[in-house]
């Protein structure tokens, strides 16, 4: 909670103000609350003190189930590992890869502290501290797999992405429909945390089919986008060097047609791309660029990857 470090004393002591701050708090930041609090709620004692930073903790226990919360201070880490003031600029380096030692050599205490604590911020909802309130949930998302390796075998990062956000990150062990519907459903239940009846609109894929599939398991009345980069790349590999000045003409064209602002200006500049093409290098393009045509009544639609 944004609870201030100067005022936290009389937050555990003064127990009306306690009650009048958590309303206050509730009000700007409903999202950061149970949705049964607003049923009723009592104090329901303290923690023990933390050894780390000597804090103790209000404890609240709603009215509706009987659940127990702790309402923990904004100012201390998660476990009470550290002052977040103090760790704040050492995990900020260690967004652009500063090594641990190099942190702990600055800030003080072993590199497996920052470590522990880099570490320790994958605990959390990507959605939840991202997005946070339902009505945000983005309606157009990408998703695409990362190859990367854990252990020596390869795995792939199920990596969901909305308004210029990522809110997907997950471990795959393989690149099968099953093992992707798995990772792509971690972030489906964060956000059914949010709102249990959302479902986006559209997702934008490079067109391998188990991501395809693994999306149409988890939505089915999602529309699968086929990402234009992906089909542009597959136009210029297959119109071989023959075609000569005509097939550049075709894939500058085709490249334009990304840039068009509306479905009517989408479907024209293909048309006028279809005219480059020789016979074969229009079939190839009738198949997998017009596709795109129907795609124009979505508004915010991610017309390609490269968001992840």
């Amino acid at each position: 909670m944004p609870l201030g470090e100067p005022g936290y004393d009389r937050f555990i002591q003064d127990r009306p103000y306690a009650r009048s701050r958590l309303e206050e708090l509730h009000e700007l930041h409903p999202e950061l609350f149970p949705e049964a609090l607003g049923w009723g709620y009592a104090f329901f004692g303290f923690t023990e003190p933390s050894i780390k930073q000597h804090l103790r903790c209000r404890r609240l226990r709603l009215e509706q189930g009987g659940a127990v919360f702790t309402v923990a201070p904004a100012f201390v880490m998660p476990s009470m590992s550290g002052r977040t003031d103090e760790m704040d600029d050492a995990l900020f380096l260690m967004r652009f890869h500063v090594l641990c030692w190099a942190i702990a050599h600055v800030f003080g205490r072993d590199p497996m502290y920052g470590f522990r604590l880099e570490q320790g911020l994958g605990r959390f909802s990507l959605v939840g501290t991202t997005v946070k309130q339902a009505d945000r949930l983005p309606t157009d998302l990408v998703a695409d797999e990362k190859h990367s390796w854990l252990k020596g075998q390869r795995v792939y990062i199920a990596t969901t992405a909305g308004q210029a956000c990522i809110l997907g990150a997950s471990v795959s062990p393989s690149s099968g429909q099953a093992d992707l519907t798995e990772a792509y459903g971690v972030f489906v239940e964060e956000a059914h945390a949010l709102d249990p009846e959302y479902a986006p609109e559209t997702v934008n894929t490079d067109g391998w089919q188990p991501t395809q599939g693994a999306w149409k398991a988890l939505f089915d009345h999602v529309t699968l986008i086929l990402c234009f980069l992906h089909a542009f790349l597959k136009i210029r590999d297959r119109t071989t060097k023959a075609l000569g000045e005509v097939g550049q003409a075709a894939h500058k064209r085709v490249w334009e047609a990304y840039h068009a602002l509306s479905k009517r200006a989408f479907s024209q500049r293909l048309r006028r791309a279809s005219l480059q093409r020789r016979k074969g290098a229009q079939r190839m393009g009738r198949d997998r660029v017009t596709g795109r045509r129907d795609e124009g009544s979505y508004a915010g639609l991610m017309r390609q990857t490269g968001a992840i």
